[in-house]
């Protein structure tokens, strides 16, 4: 039995559709279909995960590694939550809002601490060059504030959260970028209130 018509039987017995199983990967019908067929054999790693934990099954299951070397270890994905990749940061008291989730993005479990709530961000922009990189994704811990000299994704203003190295001052606040084209932001008395902190960076997470 090959990868695809493992997937094919495994989505049936859950009584998903193609596209019931594309949108918990964040995916198009058409690469389940391709998937199927077995006209794409490169799953990459993490859509090998996310795709075992949907179907209650291991990847080395849908590879084929039944009889897998000893000396080869097999994923564990019980050793790995699905961590929610948001589009942008709400603008209400909450950590995010369901419709503002776009895919999931697998994470160790000893990278969390239990009982707190994570989400993961896209860095856009340089502003941040070159610890933060275009495309990265940015694990945060959804907190209303941190340390002073963290990293943290933060709103100025209810728009959109960026990545920025918080200072804090006696009546002021000043939001650093690393890349030395972009001067230091500075809020001092009611300015302050313009900033809200949604959350810490905890890891970086680049693909090439």
């Amino acid at each position: 039995m090959t990868t695809g018509e493992r997937i094919k039987r495994l989505r049936k017995e859950h009584n998903l559709t193609q596209e019931e199983l594309g949108a918990h990967l964040g995916i198009q019908k058409a690469a389940i279909q391709k998937y199927e067929k077995g006209t794409v054999t490169n799953i990459k790693r993490d859509s090998l995960i996310k795709l075992a934990q949907i179907l209650d099954t291991t990847p080395e299951y849908l590879l084929g590694w039944e009889d897998t070397p000893s000396n080869i270890e097999a994923f564990d994905t019980s050793d790995f939550i699905n961590i929610p990749i948001i589009g942008r940061v709400a603008a209400g008291t909450t950590c995010f809002a369901d419709n503002n989730i776009v895919d999931y993005e697998p994470v160790h479990r000893s990278n969390i601490t239990n009982g707190e709530q994570y989400a993961f961000l896209r860095v856009v922009g340089d502003s941040m060059y070159p610890v933060f990189m275009e495309g990265d994704l940015v694990l945060v811990r959804c907190q209303s504030s941190v340390d002073n000299g963290s990293y943290a994704v933060v709103t100025i203003d209810g728009e959109d959260g960026v990545v920025k190295k918080i200072i804090y001052g006696n009546d002021f606040i000043e939001l650093h970028s690393i890349n030395p084209m972009y001067p230091p932001r500075r809020f001092e008395g009611e300015e302050v209130l313009r900033i809200r902190v949604f959350g810490l960076v905890k890891e970086i997470k680049r693909k090439f």
